[in-house]
């Protein structure tokens, strides 16, 4: 993944974040159905999805745990 995408991530909600998580779990689902069946024209597909889904995950969880952290200092 390039970083301009990357940075593009991270600019974005959290709620968006889920929107595109749900987009590349789809469809890296569409892709593995295909190959199953028959063979797809660019394997390299699989692997760029499983990857954008987990820079979506951290970059989820990071922002999960910011806001606990900014929670947590706002009840002190």
């Amino acid at each position: 993944m390039k970083s301009k995408d990357r940075e593009h991530l991270k600019n974005l909600s959290v709620d968006e974040l889920k929107v595109q998580g749900r987009e590349i779990e789809k469809q890296r689902f569409q892709i593995k159905f295909k190959r199953s069946s028959s063979p797809i024209e660019n394997p390299l597909q699989i692997r760029t999805a499983r990857r954008k889904a987990a820079v979506i995950k951290t970059l989820l969880r990071a922002k999960e745990l910011a806001a606990a952290k900014t929670a947590a200092e706002v009840k002190k």
